[in-house]
């Protein structure tokens, strides 16, 4: 067990190294040229909570949250410069060129996923796969280029939302949001089919749009053989909804594709990620997902 004076030097040690981390963001000493800084904080990511108040309330808000497979990663831009906390194995803190980090992102999204020289072997490798973003913010987005194939897509949406659930919640504890969403939208035809929604409250829900008339809808039973639990009349939807407890980001990603597919759409490159949003002062990407937006 751990003593009251040992958490009393660690939390010592710690507000030491986020002052120093501070004080060479904010100084005017470049780092071109100089090897990253990036220094272990804390061994525990119970703490990353604790230590993210610490910076905010030295810095201001942060210019962004993200997360990958390696866990979740927030950020402040100070001129050149770049500071990162990351929840990692433990918490980190890193000092970065902008401008560096930058290029280096980009180009790993725009080398993609695939077997290819240079490509990661799967979308859990990029640099991360969502990012919410503080309105007025000039960071440009990167991302990774639209696939025309099926599995692909499939892929980086199981990615995603495996992820998701658990990496949003940083969101709503800072009280960045309290929830994010989008739609995809088939291109050629313009119709709108599926909506995901992830909250605080309700957890993930997805929507299959069908405002068809009454004669033309499929039978329900055929939509709730394919994981559609209730039509929603006022929304003019189906729903399904994933219990945090029994969420599989497989099941999940499977529906979405199919229903794209049967639909209409030829390929993913005729489906759009449309209607980005989270209900804060934050603007919501998906750089890991290979659609058009």
């Amino acid at each position: 067990m751990i003593s009251n004076a040992e958490v009393e030097v660690a939390e010592a040690v710690d507000s030491d190294l986020i002052a120093s981390g501070i004080d060479d963001l904010l100084s005017g000493k470049p780092l071109d040229g100089a090897p990253p800084m990036n220094r272990p904080i804390s061994p525990d990511r119970i703490y990353f909570t604790d230590i993210l108040n610490k910076v905010e309330s030295q810095l201001g808000p942060p210019d962004l949250y993200a997360g990958g497979a390696a866990g979740v990663l927030v950020r402040w831009r100070h001129g050149q410069k770049t500071l990162t906390v990351a929840q990692e194995q433990g918490v980190t803190m890193s000092l970065r060129s902008s401008a560096v980090l930058d290029a280096a992102e980009a180009t790993a999204f725009r080398s993609g996923v695939g077997t290819r020289p240079g490509q990661a072997a799967s979308y859990f490798e990029l640099p991360y796969l969502w990012r919410v973003v503080r309105r007025g913010s000039a960071l440009e987005q990167p991302g990774v280029l639209p696939t025309s194939d099926w599995g692909q897509l499939e892929q980086s949406l199981r990615c995603l939302l495996e992820l998701w659930v658990a990496q949003t919640s940083l969101l709503y504890e800072a009280g960045w949001c309290d929830e994010v969403a989008f739609d995809l939208t088939e291109q050629v035809s313009g119709d709108l089919v599926l909506g995901l929604l992830q909250s605080a409250e309700e957890g993930l829900t997805l929507f299959l749009h069908d405002d068809r008339t009454t004669t033309a809808r499929p039978d329900p039973d055929d939509v709730a053989a394919r994981g559609w639990q209730q039509r929603v009349h006022q929304l003019q939807a189906w729903i399904a909804s994933f219990d945090p407890g029994l969420y599989t980001a497989e099941t999940a990603a499977g529906i979405i594709v199919r229903e794209l597919r049967l639909r209409g759409a030829a390929t993913p490159l005729s489906v759009a990620l449309t209607a980005l949003s989270s209900n804060g002062e934050s603007r919501l990407q998906l750089p890991g997902v290979p659609l058009k937006s």
